[in-house]
């Protein structure tokens, strides 16, 4: 059985060496565009750790006997979301099976994909309103405001367990602001392929490792 204490360091890892990524741009331009191109390999391993981290879930789900039960809807909703943003990261297998998009999506996706959130409708994108704005709003709350309620009130604990929503750790949530903060001091092409990498890096973490998980 993986410690605590190993987990986080994979983490902090992990972490650091996608943080530190922006630099190669000073020495190497292509072998950092070949990084954060599409298909390569920072998408793939964003579209990965989102994966597993729909995997741990689903595992964990199914080993509550009653998992049909209403108080599980932490477990499920997140599972459903996590495995939507794999799919929306390799835009649903798309070019892997090289299949053509629809005719919606040819007339109202940014990069003609199979995907959502590039959709811009009516001259809306949908990536800057919802995968933007939207998720800045929900990473705030999430990674420092929900582990502060967590820790300090008794209710916002027993509804966190109590419906089986997982909650970051401190040091999870400072390695993420850390990580966004480094990452978002350089104004390089695709440099949110890092960023969005560093966050299903680091949720995957609190999938493995929650703090309301038993033992931490």
């Amino acid at each position: 059985k993986v410690s605590f204490k190993k987990i986080n360091t994979i983490h902090l890892i992990l972490i650091l060496i996608i943080s530190i990524i922006p630099l190669l741009y000073s020495y190497n331009q292509s072998f950092y565009k070949d990084l954060v191109k599409e298909d390569g390999i920072i998408e793939y391993l964003t579209a990965i750790f989102l994966f597993l981290s729909s995997i741990v879930l689903f595992i964990s789900f199914l080993k509550i006997k009653k998992y049909h039960s209403i108080f599980n809807f932490g477990l499920f909703l997140s599972v459903i979301v996590l495995f939507f943003g794999f799919g929306e990261e390799i835009s649903w297998g798309q070019r892997i099976f090289n299949i053509e998009s629809p005719t919606f999506f040819n007339r109202n996706n940014l990069q003609g994909e199979t995907n959502i959130h590039n959709l811009m409708i009516d001259g809306v994108k949908l990536n800057k309103w919802i995968f933007t704005y939207g998720s800045v709003l929900f990473f705030t709350f999430y990674f420092f405001i929900t582990p502060f309620l967590y820790k300090k009130g008794i209710i916002p604990k027993s509804l966190l367990n109590k419906f089986s929503f997982v909650v970051p750790n401190y040091f999870q949530s400072l390695l993420f602001l850390f990580s966004t903060i480094v990452i978002n001091l350089f104004d390089y092409d695709k440099i949110s392929e890092l960023w969005e990498c560093s966050f299903a890096t680091t949720i995957f973490f609190v999938c493995l490792s929650p703090l309301n998980k038993k033992g931490n």
